[in-house]
């Protein structure tokens, strides 16, 4: 029982207020300290003895020593922390690739410009070997470019897959401290009777800060003082005293791309990538997904584009040597990845370049159907077709051909533009091969006195068995001869000395004029042919193959046009306009990041700010409480030396 005497009065005040001096002091010495919490000794009254005139008091004690802490200011700090690591991470990676695709030297914008000048210097002067030289340069050099952004994107994938394994490992790293203290934090409180480990818990609260800087964090305290602790949308890390532990895996069939996982019973790897989100990782694999992966897919398409309409209009010319026009450019084909199923079971196919897509889809098998839907959206994609090899799937320009039998459960990724840029190659061989010319040539025979006029001849198809059957030569040539004015028969001029008639009796109207290809009964050369004006009975037209038309640009100009032919989206944008979609979608990106970086790092700032005005230690505040407590600790010893006086002046009494 205390004591109730002037003594233990006295000496109850002393060691009350030497332990408030003490934690003072304390506070003083970790005003730097980061994460400490400013701690204060709860003051009690001891139980008062009771007389018979009533009860005495008996002092005061040192119930405990609290920290002061604030649980909602701190996880508004924790969540501030990791929205501000987040975007500050996303925006680090945004600006690296922004400067690159906007800039003139490394971006692709200034290199394709030269390239359709060049091609247009050559539709200038068709026969020129050097216009021709320069052109093929300028090729080379606009693959070379698409190879070394994309190369570049990929060095920056590699950087983020670094920053993903390093942010993985540290999370371990911090996770398994937290599960340490949490178990040394139990054992502690429990030794001493339920007072709280000021310090641990103050050391827990910065691990926990720490770890919300690389993921978003959720906690849950526990009876026994531990806290459980989850990430991102509730992937738990810590329990108790024991944590998980992440692994970083290369997703299946593509070695560029790193998940996360745990592992789960009997070892096996359980992905939860979609799961962590916030903070440093979350920022760095949104960048990963909603920016470098569609800017990939964008500069692949764009890639994709411009090589697929280049080499259509190209195989649709002829070259300095009479030839059609081989491939100018190899570029990527469509990513198989196989999730579930067999590898192979699954084709893919350009079907149509000009309704491609920066998406990628996933292809899954189940209930006894085919879905196609986008990856990043779940939407589902609507399909033509039945999947065979006669009659496949088709869906957003690509064609998918199935050819296995599947089962429930299997998928398949589906990338169609990835690997456009990286694949990208000049090849031909030389610049005679460049087809300036188009293959078909229109005449009107000397002889006509009308006034009709026959167009040069467009190709439309140069797929047709016209320019297919024989190199060199239209199969067959045409001839065109007016039976009156108002109409025409069209005959195989293989022979002309015995043309073969084809159709006759075709009406035209010298009013409107009107195109020679496909004829009423459906003869179509694979090229167009329009007469306009007033032919009169006995006037010939023909056409024929451009032998020795060197000085021929109509190809030329049809190929330098395409840079502003609205041939790509749909119809909506020319192959400039895809790119400069591009560098438009990673520019308001970017931007968008940068001031979602700034806004939460005032966030950050104020919430920082609330917790020191809460936990932290102000030295004005601590100064005044050490002369308050001094003067108590004073008062206190000036007790005992009354109660000394006052039995001094007892003992004296008795000694008389």
């Amino acid at each position: 029982m205390a004591s109730s005497s002037l003594l233990g009065i006295g000496t109850s005040g002393l060691q009350a207020f030497q332990s408030s001096l003490n934690t003072i002091g304390n506070n003083i010495a970790n005003v730097n300290t980061d994460g400490y919490s400013k701690q204060a000794v709860e003051l009690a009254t001891r139980s008062p003895q009771i007389n018979g005139f009533g009860f005495t008091g008996s002092g005061v004690e040192a119930v405990t020593i609290t920290r002061s802490f604030n649980a909602f200011i701190e996880t508004n700090l924790r969540n501030s922390t990791s929205s501000a690591a987040e975007f500050e991470a996303f925006h680090a990676l945004a600006t690296q690739l922004d400067n690159v695709v906007a800039d003139s030297d490394a971006g692709v914008a200034s290199s394709m410009q030269r390239f359709f000048d060049a091609m247009q210097d050559v539709a200038d002067s068709p026969s020129t070997t050097a216009a021709r030289e320069v052109l093929l340069n300028e090729a080379d050099n606009l693959a070379d470019q698409f190879n070394e952004l994309s190369s570049w994107f990929q060095s920056v994938r590699g950087q983020a897959n670094s920053a993903i394994k390093s942010d993985v490992t540290e999370i371990n790293r911090l996770s398994s401290a937290i599960a340490e203290l949490n178990e040394t934090i139990i054992t502690d409180e429990g030794r001493s009777g339920g007072q709280p480990a000021n310090s641990l818990l103050d050391r827990r609260d910065v691990l926990i800060r720490d770890l919300s800087e690389l993921v978003s964090v959720t906690t849950l305290r526990q009876d026994d003082g531990s806290l459980n602790v989850m990430a991102g949308n509730g992937q738990v890390l810590v329990v108790g005293n024991k944590a998980t532990t992440l692994e970083t895996f290369i997703v299946a069939g593509d070695p560029n791309q790193l998940g996360i996982a745990i592992r789960g019973s009997g070892g096996t790897l359980v992905p939860i990538t979609e799961q962590m989100s916030g903070g440093r990782l979350g920022g760095t694999l949104n960048f990963r997904d909603r920016m470098l992966d569609p800017a990939s897919n964008s500069l692949g398409l764009t890639a994709i584009g411009l090589s697929q309409f280049i080499n259509e209009q190209q195989n649709s010319g002829m070259d300095i040597d009479g030839l059609l026009g081989n491939d100018f450019f190899k570029s990527g084909q469509p990513q198989v990845q196989t999730l579930a199923g067999a590898p192979g079971s699954v084709l893919v196919a350009f079907d149509d370049v000009s309704q491609l897509t920066n998406n990628d889809y996933k292809f899954q098998f189940n209930g006894g159907a085919w879905q196609l839907t986008r990856s990043d959206t779940n939407q589902v994609i609507a399909m033509t077709g039945s999947g065979t090899a006669a009659d496949p799937f088709i869906a957003d320009g690509i064609s998918l051909e199935v050819t296995a039998a599947p089962a429930n459960g299997d998928s398949f990724i589906i990338r169609p533009t990835r690997t456009g840029a990286v694949d990208m190659e000049m090849v031909l061989a030389s610049s005679r091969q460049i087809a300036a010319a188009a293959p078909v040539r229109s005449l009107s025979a000397n002889a006509n006195t009308g006034t009709g006029v026959i167009s040069s001849g467009v190709v439309t198809d140069i797929d047709n068995a016209a320019f297919q059957a024989t190199p060199g030569q239209i199969s067959p040539p045409v001839l065109i001869r007016f039976t009156g004015t108002n109409s025409y028969d069209v005959y195989d001029n293989t022979n002309p000395g015995a043309p073969v008639l084809l159709e006759g009796g075709i009406a035209y109207d010298a009013a409107t004029g009107g195109d020679v290809f496909p004829t009423p009964g459906g003869i179509d050369h694979g090229y167009s042919l329009r007469l306009t004006g007033a032919p009169v009975t006995g006037d010939e037209f023909s056409s024929e193959y451009n032998t020795g038309g060197i000085g021929d640009n109509r190809n030329a100009l049809l190929m330098a046009g395409l840079v502003d032919n609205k041939v790509l989206s749909n119809g909506t944008e020319s192959i400039g306009d895809s790119y400069l979609s591009l560098v438009t979608d990673v520019g308001t990106a970017t931007k968008q990041a940068e001031l979602s970086s700034l806004s939460q790092s005032r966030v950050l700032d104020q919430a920082i700010s609330s917790r020191e005005s809460t936990s932290g230690v102000n030295l004005d505040e601590e100064a005044a409480n050490l002369i308050r407590f001094q003067q108590a600790y004073q008062a206190a010893a000036q007790i005992i030396s009354v109660a000394n006086e006052l039995f001094d002046v007892v003992l004296n009494t008795v000694r008389r």
